[in-house]
């Protein structure tokens, strides 16, 4: 999106770029009338560079080619997609991609989780009866599979735009993270193999976030791999701090 401005009104509209006629240079304000030279600004200009993915032009491209081209992209050339991926396009489309995509593949492997349990593999819970109380679990699951989603998609985007920002990495706000947060839910696509898919699907997930990440925020690696660092370092402080607390506690 781009924000025009008339100077004489101060009247601000956005405008999403690919309605913006190439080599337009005077617009007119529909407030007060006034007509104005259009300047692009540095990051208008680094805009139009990017284009809309697959799954954003699954009008043009039919549904199934959308998600199909978007999931390919994502998994096999996330460099690709994600320096071209719009990083001021709105929440609305990724979230739709990785709404879609999350809950079909959370709903797989809740499916394995809950064929592991019925097999004998696991022990039921203290109490909760196979028979009845696993398969209520399971369509629970199932049907919150959406919700669950969404508020991982918008906790996971919070917390790494806050380490970027921590890193100075943050350039481009966090719509930016949000959009490769949500679109890297492709990776849950790995969910469909029974067991191990899951685990797959994670530790791809957090390749290609780390890869999107440097793409949509043109920051560098090192500043990414810190960023995602830091929980670690905090955990490892705790669970020092929490074994020297023992080891002081049980000498007392």
């Amino acid at each position: 999106m781009v924000e025009i401005t008339c100077p004489q009104c101060n009247y601000t509209k956005s405008v999403p770029l690919e309605r913006i006629p190439s080599g337009i240079r005077w617009v007119r304000c529909p407030s007060c009338g006034n007509r104005f030279e259009y300047l692009k600004k540095e990051e208008d200009v680094k805009a139009e560079k990017r284009h809309a993915t697959p799954w954003e032009r699954r009008l043009q491209l039919g549904l199934w080619k959308g998600i199909k081209q978007t999931i390919r992209s994502t998994i096999f050339s996330p460099k690709k997609i994600f320096s071209y991926m719009p990083v001021r396009a709105g929440l609305r489309e990724p979230l739709a991609f990785g709404l879609l995509i999350g809950s079909i593949s959370s709903m797989f492997s809740f499916f394995w989780e809950f064929m592991i349990a019925t097999s004998g593999f696991l022990k039921p819970l203290e109490g909760i009866s196979i028979s009845f109380g696993l398969p209520i679990i399971f369509l629970s699951l199932i049907f919150l599979s959406p919700l669950l989603v969404t508020i991982d998609i918008f906790i996971s985007s919070f917390i790494i735009h806050l380490l970027l920002l921590l890193v100075k990495g943050g350039k481009n706000r966090f719509e930016a993270t949000f959009r490769v947060v949500a679109y890297s839910q492709a990776t849950r696509i790995w969910s469909i193999l029974p067991f191990i898919g899951s685990l797959i699907g994670w530790v791809w997930r957090s390749i290609i976030q780390i890869i999107g990440l440097k793409e949509a925020h043109e920051t560098t690696y090192l500043k990414i791999f810190v960023a995602f660092s830091i929980p670690i370092g905090l955990l490892l402080l705790i669970a020092v701090g929490a074994f020297f607390f023992i080891i002081r506690t049980i000498s007392l």
